[in-house]
């Protein structure tokens, strides 16, 4: 674990002396086309949507981000950031026991239909995950303080999601075992001259999971998928 989060702090050094030098060795006459680097620090909220209509997956999420902008004119520009950051895990709870400690009997058995299969996915999202990522923006300043921008990220995590499971003999690999494609909006407000506050959003355009699952004891085969989503505030300060 250690040697993953030096491995973090490593790259974002190393990746603001590289813009630190390209800043130093460009000589731009113009103001409306320059670089700028930036610190970026996120919270997020982190919904994990899943297909069988649990809706209590959430949890937090810190990022850490460093990289630069460059100005292409007065409304338009491009930033390319790499990041790293936690996903904390989701307190486990043992969702049959805690139903029969509810007393409510309703819907019992479309609950135990999906229960293995809720409990797996509980176990797993129970774990920490650190990650990595690349993080290139387009943005559009609509006026001298709001701004929004749009990107992607590509996101790897220490700690895979889901890996190999055998369902009766059969073993099934899952989607988006390390690696995460996300897609983001965001807008922010110029605080000061280098300081923003903005508000993101955030969804993976595949799934963490998803799993064809057949002969679940009685019932019918059911597909089952994860797929990442956030809301987060963040602060960036350029320089």
């Amino acid at each position: 674990m250690k040697f993953y989060i030096c491995s973090i702090f490593v790259l974002f050094f190393s990746f603001s002396s590289l813009a630190q030098r390209v800043n130093e060795k460009l000589d731009i006459t113009d103001n409306s086309r320059e670089f700028n680097s930036y610190i970026d620090f996120e919270v997020k909220i982190v919904d994990f949507k899943t297909s069988l209509y649990v809706n209590d997956f959430k949890t937090t999420e810190f990022q850490i981000e460093n990289g630069f902008h460059y100005n292409i004119n007065r409304r338009f520009n491009i930033s390319l950031g790499i990041n790293g950051g936690v996903i904390l895990g989701i307190p486990y709870e043992d969702r049959l026991q805690a139903y029969f400690n509810s007393g409510n009997t309703s819907g019992f058995d479309t609950f135990l239909k999906y229960y293995d299969e809720i409990d797996y996915i509980d176990q797993t999202l129970a774990k920490t995950r650190y990650f990595i990522g690349l993080h290139p923006q387009l943005g559009f300043n609509i006026t001298d303080k709001w701004k929004i921008n749009t990107g992607t990220q590509i996101r790897y995590y220490f700690q895979p999601f889901f890996g190999e499971r055998s369902y009766f003999g059969n073993t099934f690999k899952e989607d988006g075992v390390h690696f995460d494609f996300l897609g983001s909006l965001g807008v922010s407000y110029l605080l000061k001259e280098q300081l923003s506050l903005g508000l993101n959003y955030n969804r993976s355009f595949g799934n963490l999971r998803r799993v064809l699952i057949l002969n679940s004891y009685w019932n019918k085969p059911y597909t089952s998928s994860v797929r990442y989503h956030s809301l987060g505030l963040n602060i960036t300060y350029s320089f």
